[in-house]
């Protein structure tokens, strides 16, 4: 550092010594000279240093030296001096990914100007831009792309006075940006738009424009027209609409555009912005939404253009599976509330100013009380779209994004004391119906989605009180209490915030109050924290009766408390109470103490009932779901283990329980099956029956154990302490925390279930950290006494020893680690010195046996502390001797010892080198080039490649060749020869991939390796014995092959000038592809061998084909024979091969189209498709008869394979039936293609195959699945896709009705598809039938890339127009209605489950997460009721209506009973059913609406009615109408 600044010191003093006019100074100083060469040296040295100032001092070197050699050569043109051109070229050759290159070029550019560059290489922007995907080079990037754009700028100004000068300056700097926001991968664009893109529009903002004309001419470009960048985009794809949506959000954010109203104006349309913000791409989406959300301006005032474009996007994008999108979604809605709320409070001053005359400020164009009107309607908009989206049967993701914001909502326009006006208050708009969809989001499986619902409920001013009369508030308790003893674990967290915002909205039940002695005194300012901590007692108080009661029942039978009322939720539910509780300015402290003393004792009485469970050997062992004889008794060994608890002897013999037995009791010890019915009276309330499994047992135990241990954490954390017993503050004494403590060690040394320990030792670590911050000298003292205690108990622990020497020596470490990781970092850390000293001299080798289990303590305690990081730098003095340790146990006769000896040294390298960065193995630098491992040669030959620059690979591959022996040579080794070999073949793939590859260096380096190679050639020959070795070399012929054909181009081919291909040809033709193998030939590496030889010989055609045409005598071996090979490996990468350039061929991709070496193969394709028995081979062989055109193959099918094109056709859809995913998926593509070819070319004889035509559409519909493999629904998709012209959308419909209905049902149910990868597949078929000449007036979208979530309603749309142009509403509206009312199944699966005893405990089904069966609904009956209001078409028969009529009426009247049949409260106790129920009720109310419209019983105001209005007042609309229809 110090030489640097001297150095530099040193270059300005000399500048100023030639401004001083020294000319004999100036041969000494210009850049030839040795010094200004000796000082660049320097410069290239420390260029990147990584030292921030010292690179600082090396630019201001390499600018003081271009100034100095300026000052030598002032007078001189300085664009043609030899210094500066010879600098510039040795600048540019350098590789982009050097840091220092870039800040030399920007001292360059300010020194000789950006022009005199740009002559040299014109791409040097696009070359910058290229390399801004990686984020280390994006700031040096951006930089000196600034730099280089403002000097060119400057320069063209002053040299043109014209304005012409700017395209050039587009032309130059902004199309290679529009090009990287167009097709530039996810990191390029993500850094341009960051980085680049606002430097360029701050500096030129009139640039925008030309931006926007470019980008809407691409998207506006028609199809099949030549244009710059891809103008719609995709999924992978942001395209010209995401380029142009992400120019203007920077340019808003940024202040660059005037106002909103000149942007919607001037530069985009309405039409666009709509686009975008339901585009395919979710970052088109984002950008599109942030335009319209940000602004430099807090308090620009929101269009009524953006309100409609916010309030479109929110009704197609909260279901969002991602949740960065949603974040982002959530995140810019909430600075568009901020901004209303602001110019809100600008437009209300104004309002309040009472001008007379219109506000003529730029804010508003309109008078401030209509802006206002406006944005109160808005808001509510929103609002009702939000509450709306709540549904029942929502998705996660819809209730997340909608409940945050709201939350949102809620926040920001809260009413702070002061604020004298707001616009907009959440509270206003909440009614029963919507307080009533808040509380049942309690009921999510997923915690976000409950706290987000509780927090908005917390902000609300309205309470529960508002809307709910005493008996429902009393329903809501108790429904929250059966909650709690549920046996779904997740219900006892619906349970806990079911009494948290009981207790919290003061509505609890008045009977409560009798768990009161002690009545609450405080004044006004405290009311509200003193009657939540009235509640809150009251309820903790109620809990704990029952759970006394609960585990006096489990007591006597264990068995009995997991099946009916397992105690973790009532546990629970106190400790959710607490949290939310200040516990440190408690008011009824008389009240709380014998409380807290009892909770301690029921939480160790509750622990000591399932403690021989979770501290039997084998815990895990309890987890089959045991319901049959047989497998319950292989649990005999392991219950044995475990002591009995139990009256009935459960731990004695396993169990059954049957539900239809009514007995508790025990028949015979010895009887294979056991019925013990484990119905109970509990407060006077019957518990169901249910089949009780192995793994109930375990989950009550393992989570009760886990809620002790969390609860007794949490209030040894959050309770104050009394420092004497007679003090009056506090309430927890030092006893009582000495108990806990000896809990924790207890439950810790002996636990064996993992579950249990890891929680326990969350709830030690929070006692730890309180006992060391105590002022209690005593208790300060504990965990001290509690660590010499267990280690002196581990240095005596033997094979009879109660702490578990398995499982890593289960929760020791963890015990051990809570006690050493809680010792204040800031003092001398003496526990961790003595006990690492004691730990590694217990883990050193021993002869004695008996020292092994503490050996083995002692080495998982190791690992343990370790790894753990909160000891940071602490432990790292220990890594010495621990290493020595985990060394010495490999070397242990005993396997345990040498099992935790590994798992010490692996954490232990993870200490010393770091966390693993790169998922490949290969990243490892071992050098062992020889060694006698495969594997280990082959990745040292992938780690020599990073330490040999690009420059120097030619002189070490042909160093490594030297070394190969030659044929001559009597003594070799092939691992020495295949650990060379595979140096030279990575090396040598590293330079080919390097972007040299049209450098004529290149092309000489190659050519010399070339020769090298030639003189080694017996290697690839039968003279080599080695297979493997014989593999590697031709794989290095074959990349060389390649790599010369590349750089030749259009050349002479480098390879025949050297005789290569002769070499070749000679190597094929006297191997055993030609000759054959002997009988039975087994040799190793023969599959790898034959691959190797295989793709020589294919490139070998190819280029003998490629120079002789179809002369068979300069091909060495032919694709049939390659095809006929016995191996299977021979015929499936002949058959990749070959359909890499049927591939190419039918995309057009191909420079002349399909190679006349295949035209003639069509009849070999058949042969080999009827006898091939290889899958791969198969499959391959049918996606080549899919690229080639079936009117030039199919006609030859009768003579070639005795098929008549009918029988070949039955034989593909048979083969798609049968086989497995991948050929199922082949074959229902080449099937299809093959159909849609008779259909087009077969007009007059389409009868004919009528049959196979429907037996098509139900393979079809199969294929389409949920159960099926991703592969299968993607092949249905792309059949869609590709028949949608003649099936879907055919202005002549060619399939019955039935049929084609059926198959856009199949379109329907992709688009509903859980996976993504499926869904943005099926928007395709859907962008595809919507683009037809008949269909594109559909919709406002056609030719668009939308989202799957509008696809659906547009596909919904243009099915309908479809009807309405074939004239097939009236048959069609029975089938659509029955898509509607849903499959029979439906609601038979509504009454199955209302008559279940019992679900098992984890029961797993398949579950879309995605799907929203309600949206279907909405979307399906809003285009039919839009549909048949305008439309002039014949209504259904009356018979046909009238059996709708009493099909939907039956099952209102089915309904009507299930839900009579549901017990109080049971959206909360009986989620699953109701919420079943209602997405049922709905789908039968909006058929009932509609048949309603079609006998003219209800007008125009039916079509308002929302899908899910209140279900209680749309039966009374609709239920009575429809009982008397019929």
């Amino acid at each position: 550092m110090f030489l640097s600044r001297i150095l530099a010191s040193w270059t300005n003093s000399a500048i100023q010594v030639l401004e001083s006019s020294s000319p004999s100074l100036t041969d000494s100083l210009n850049g030839n000279s040795s010094i200004v060469g000796r000082l660049l040296e320097y410069v290239y040295t420390h260029w990147e240093h990584p030292l921030d100032a010292l690179r600082h001092q090396t630019k201001i070197m390499f600018k003081n030296l271009l100034q100095m050699h300026r000052l030598t050569v002032e007078g001189a043109d300085l664009v043609p001096d030899p210094f500066f051109v010879e600098l510039t070229e040795s600048l540019l050759r350098l590789e982009w990914h050097i840091k220092g290159k870039y800040t030399c070029l920007g001292c360059l550019v300010e020194c000789i100007g950006v022009e005199h560059i740009l002559a040299i290489d014109k791409t040097i922007p696009s070359q910058i831009l290229e390399v801004m995907g990686d984020q280390s080079l994006v700031p040096y990037a951006s930089d000196l792309l600034e730099t280089m754009f403002r000097n060119h700028k400057s320069h063209l100004k002053s040299q043109t006075a014209e304005s012409s000068w700017i395209d050039q300056w587009h032309e130059t700097w902004v199309s290679p940006l529009l090009f990287i926001l167009c097709e530039g991968n996810l990191d390029q664009k993500s850094y341009v738009i960051d980085y680049y893109l606002p430097k360029l529009l701050s500096y030129s903002p009139e640039s925008l424009q030309y931006m926007v004309k470019i980008l809407q001419a691409s998207i506006d470009a028609k199809t099949g027209q030549e244009q710059s960048f891809p103008s719609l985009g995709s999924c992978n794809s942001r395209g010209a609409l995401g380029a142009l949506m992400a120019c203007l959000r920077i340019a808003r954010a940024h202040g660059h555009l005037q106002s909103a109203a000149d942007t919607w104006e001037n530069l985009v349309s309405d039409a666009r912005i709509k686009q975008g913000l339901i585009h395919q791409h979710c970052q088109v989406r984002i950008d599109t939404l942030g335009l319209l959300c940000e602004s430099n301006r807090s308090t620009e005032i929101v269009s009524m253009e953006e309100m409609q474009w916010i309030q479109f996007f929110i009704t197609y994008n909260l279901n969002s599976q991602s949740p960065g999108v949603r974040q982002q979604i959530c995140s810019l809605l909430k600075k568009l509330f901020c901004r209303i709320l602001e110019s809100s409070q600008v437009l209300y001053k104004l309002e309040q100013s009472k001008s007379k005359r219109e506000p003529e400020n730029e804010l508003t164009k309109q008078h401030p009380s209509v802006s206002l009107q406006q944005y109160k309607n808005f808001m509510s908009s929103i609002c009702n779209s939000l509450f709306e989206a709540l549904f029942p049967g929502s998705s996660y993701s819809t209730r997340f994004s909608a409940l945050t914001i709201l939350g949102s909502i809620a926040e920001v326009f809260h009413v702070p004391e002061g604020r004298i006006y707001t616009v907009y208050q959440l509270s206003h708009d909440i009614d029963v119906g919507r307080f009533q969809t808040l509380m049942e989001c309690f009921t999510s499986t997923f915690e976000d989605v409950k706290i987000l619902a509780f927090d908005l409920l917390m902000k609300l001013s309205k309470t529960a009180v508002h809307f709910q009369d005493s008996e429902k508030l009393q329903g809501l308790f108790q429904a929250a209490l059966e909650l709690s003893t549920s046996t779904k674990p997740y219900d006892c967290v619906t349970a806990s915030y079911l009494l948290n915002f009981l207790i919290w909205q003061d509505a609890l039940p008045s009977s409560l109050s009798v768990y009161l002695t002690q009545q609450v005194a405080c004044d006004n300012g405290d009311k509200p924290a003193a009657v939540v901590e009235r509640n809150t007692l009251m309820v903790i108080k109620c809990l704990m009766e029952n759970l006394e009661e609960e585990v006096s029942q489990a007591e006597n039978s264990l068995l009995q408390a997991a099946a009916a009322f397992p105690m973790y939720g009532r546990v629970h539910c106190i400790t959710g109470a607490l949290q939310k509780l200040s516990l440190n300015s408690l008011q009824l402290v008389s009240e709380w103490r014998p409380v807290v003393e009892k909770l301690l004792l029921m939480s160790y009485r509750l622990s000591t009932v399932v403690s021989p469970v979770i501290q039997s050997s084998s815990p895990e062992g309890l987890i089959p779901m045991d319901t049959d004889s047989e497998s319950a008794s292989r649990l005999q060994m392991i219950l044995n283990e475990i002591q009995p608890r139990d009256t009935n002897d459960y731990f004695n013999q396993a169990k059954i329980l049957k539900e239809h037995d009514s007995s508790f009791g025990m028949k015979d010890l010895n009887a294979s099956e056991v019925n013990i019915d484990t119905s109970t009276e509990i407060k006077g309330k019957e518990v169901k029956t249910c089949d009780v499994t192995a793994q109930m047992v375990l989950v009550c135990c393992w989570r009760s154990m886990k809620e002790v241990a969390l609860l007794l954490g949490m209030l040894c954390q959050l309770l104050p302490m009394q420092p004497v017993p007679e003090s009056s503050d506090g309430l927890l004494t030092v006893e009582q925390v000495k108990e806990i403590g000896d809990y924790f060690k207890q439950h810790l040394l002996q636990s064996r279930h993992r579950g249990a320990f890891e929680l326990a030792y969350t709830g030690f670590v929070k006692l730890t950290e309180v006992l060391n911050r105590c002022p209690n000298v005593s208790l300060q003292k504990l965990p001290e006494q509690w660590l010499w205690s267990v280690l002196e108990e581990i240095k005596c622990s033997n094979p009879s020893s109660k702490l578990c020497a398995t499982r890593r020596s289960a929760g020791i470490p963890f015990y051990i680690q809570a006690l050493l990781a809680s010792e204040p970092k800031k003092g001398k850390m003496d526990l961790l010195k003595i006990t690492m000293k004691q730990l590694i001299s217990l883990a050193g080798p021993t002869d004695d046996l008996q020292s092994t289990v503490p050996q083995v303590h002692a080495l998982n305690i190791l690992r343990a502390l370790f790894r753990d990081t909160r000891l940071g730098e602490n432990i790292i003095p220990y890594v010495a001797d621990g290493a020595k340790a985990a060394i010495l146990g490999f070397t242990s006769p005993v396997w345990a010892v040498r099992n935790s000896s590994t798992l010490l040294f692996s954490a232990l390298i993870t200490r010393i080198f770091g966390v693993k960065r790169a998922k490949d193995e290969h990243s490892k630098t071992n050098r062992c080039g020889h060694s006698p491992v495969y594997h280990s040669r082959e990745m040292a030959a992938r780690a020599l490649v990073p330490f040999v620059m690009i420059d120097h690979i030619p002189n070490t591959i042909r160093t490594l060749l030297a070394t190969l022996p030659s044929c001559t040579d009597q003594c070799f080794r092939q691992n020495h020869i295949h650990g060379t070999l595979l140096q030279v073949f990575h090396l040598l793939q590293a330079y080919s991939d390097s972007k040299h590859g049209t450098n004529s260096d290149f092309q000489h380096e190659l050519t010399d390796i070339t020769v090298c190679t030639k003189a080694k050639l017996w290697l690839a020959k039968r003279q080599n014995p080695c297979l493997v070795t014989r593999a590697v070399y031709i794989d290095i012929l074959f990349l060389l092959t390649c790599c010369l054909n590349k750089s030749a181009k259009d050349n002479q081919p480098v390879l025949e000038s050297l005789g290569f291909w002769e070499e070749v040809r000679g190597i094929i033709s006297g191997s055993e592809l030609v000759t054959g193998f002997p009988c039975a030939f087994k040799a190793p590496g023969l599959p790898q061998y034959l691959q190797s030889l295989t793709r020589l010989a294919i490139a070998a055609v190819w280029a003998a084909a490629a120079k002789s045409g179809e002369r068979e005598r300069d091909v060495p071996i032919s694709f049939s024979q390659l095809l006929e090979s016995a191996f299977a490996e021979v015929r499936s990468l002949t058959l990749e091969a070959l359909l890499e350039k049927f591939l190419a061929a039918a995309s057009g991709l191909g420079e002349k189209g399909l190679p006349p070496l295949l035209c003639n193969m069509r009849e070999k394709f058949l042969l080999l498709a009827m006898k091939e028995n290889h899958p791969e081979c198969f499959c391959k062989i049918l996606k080549i008869l899919h690229c080639m055109d079936p009117g030039e193959w199919l006609p030859q099918t009768e003579h070639c394979v005795h098929l008549t094109p009918k029988e070949f056709l039955n034989w593909t859809m048979d083969i798609a039936s049968n086989e497995r995913s991948e050929i199922q998926s082949v074959a229902l593509r080449l099937a299809s293609k093959v159909i849609s070819h008779h259909m087009q070319t077969c007009v007059e004889n389409r009868e004919l195959i009528a049959a196979e035509l429907k037996q098509w559409v139900q393979l079809v519909i199969l294929s389409c699945e949920d159960h099926l493999p991703t592969e299968s629904r993607l092949a249905v998709v792309e059949v869609l896709t590709s028949t949608a012209p003649l099936f879907l959308t055919n202005p002549h419909p060619i399939l019955e009705l039935q049929d084609t209905l059926a198959l856009w049902k199949c379109v329907l149910t992709l688009l509903q598809s859980e996976e993504q990868v499926v869904r943005d597949a099926a928007t395709e078929t859907v962008t595809t039938a919507m683009s037809q000449e008949n269909t594109c007036q559909s919709t406002e979208f056609a030719f668009c890339q939308v989202d799957a979530s509008i696809a659906l309603a547009l596909a919904l749309a243009v099915l309908c127009d479809l009807l309405q142009q074939w004239d097939q509403l009236a048959p069609g509206l029975p089938i659509l209605l029955g898509w509607l009312l849903g499959e029979s199944d439906d609601l038979v699966a509504c009454v199955e489950s209302m008559h279940q005893v019992e679900d098992y405990l984890f029961e797993k089904a398949e579950v879309n997460f995605w799907a929203e069966t309600l949206i279907f609904v909405k979307y399906l009956c809003k285009h039919l009721f839009c549909l048949l209001s305008k439309s002039s078409w014949r209504p259904p028969s009356p018979e046909i209506l009238c059996h709708l009529q009493r099909m939907v009426s039956e099952q209102c009247h089915l309904l009507s009973q299930l839900f009579r049949e549901l017990p109080p409260a049971a959206e909360f106790v009986k989620t699953v059913e109701f919420t079943r129920l209602r997405i049922q009720e709905e789908r039968t109310l909006a058929c009932l609406r509609l048949l309603a419209f079609l006998e003219g019983k209800e007008g125009e105001d039916t079509l308002v009615l929302s899908v899910w209005d209140s279900y209680a007042e749309a039966r009374q609309l609709t239920l009575p109408r429809t009982e008397a229809a019929c």
